[in-house]
């Protein structure tokens, strides 16, 4: 059996080596707190790796053996274990206070046994309902209910839809006259765009003549190239671009 208090500041040996890798500096348990997974170590510069537990070969009074250093790694965040609990405040989930765990001890596999308190009471893993960050939540004797059942729902709000407005009557008259005017801003918009429509046959003439200088867009890309015969596939971009005037005076 192991205190966990007792692994903190132990030395971490390398075997092959004869290396010292560092110390404990803290200690990862999974997310249930049932098995401790990883050690953290802290180097002599100041450098931190990770040990996991099934890499080590040996917890001894005054230091932990591995059997080369290939058995640490560089430390990287892992958000699926949980730093162990020391100093958090314990309670029941029928929110009573059970006091601040002090320790808590392991097996030779590492897993987790009982916790205990700052009272001297000890609570044992079975108990164990939900760890945070700085809590740590235990079942109750007489209450044993499944927190699974607590999940946060996912799915989004659904709200009500308004009720839709009154339609507005309007008098005859008053309709007639809105009807006029969607029709003179319907024609006017029809207009309009017929206007900026591009229109090739007025320039057919140009076909066939030999453009005498570069043609270029508002891009400066360009549209047709000097010595070049206007055909209907240039005129069309030239004309799309606005440069037919352009085109009419360098052209013969």
């Amino acid at each position: 059996m192991y205190y966990c208090n007792e692994l903190l500041g132990l030395s971490v040996l390398s075997l092959y080596e004869g290396e010292l890798l560092g110390k404990v500096d803290k200690l990862y348990f999974d997310k249930k707190l049932k098995k401790l997974m990883e050690i953290e170590l802290l180097s002599e510069n100041d450098t931190r790796f990770i040990l996991q537990t099934k890499n080590i070969y040996h917890i001894g009074k005054n230091a932990i053996t591995v059997k080369n250093n290939q058995a640490i790694s560089l430390k990287v965040e892992d958000v699926t274990l949980t730093l162990a609990p020391i100093n958090s405040k314990a309670y029941s989930i029928k929110g009573e206070f059970l006091g601040i765990i002090k320790n808590f001890t392991l097996n030779d596999k590492f897993l987790c046994e009982k916790f205990l308190l700052d009272n001297n009471n000890t609570l044992e893993i079975n108990l164990l309902a939900s760890c945070g960050k700085y809590t740590v939540i235990f079942y109750d004797q007489t209450a044993h209910v499944n927190l699974n059942k607590f999940t946060p729902k996912t799915t989004p709000k659904i709200f009500k839809n308004k009720q839709p407005q009154e339609a507005k009557v309007l008098p005859v008259e008053e309709c007639d006259s809105q009807i006029d005017l969607i029709k003179e801003e319907v024609s006017s918009n029809a207009v309009e765009v017929e206007q900026q429509k591009p229109n090739t046959q007025t320039a057919d003439f140009l076909i066939g003549r030999v453009c005498t200088k570069d043609i270029f867009n508002f891009n400066n890309e360009i549209l047709i190239k000097a010595h070049a015969v206007v055909n209907k596939k240039n005129l069309k971009e030239v004309n799309k671009f606005g440069k037919l005037r352009e085109l009419m005076l360098y052209s013969k």
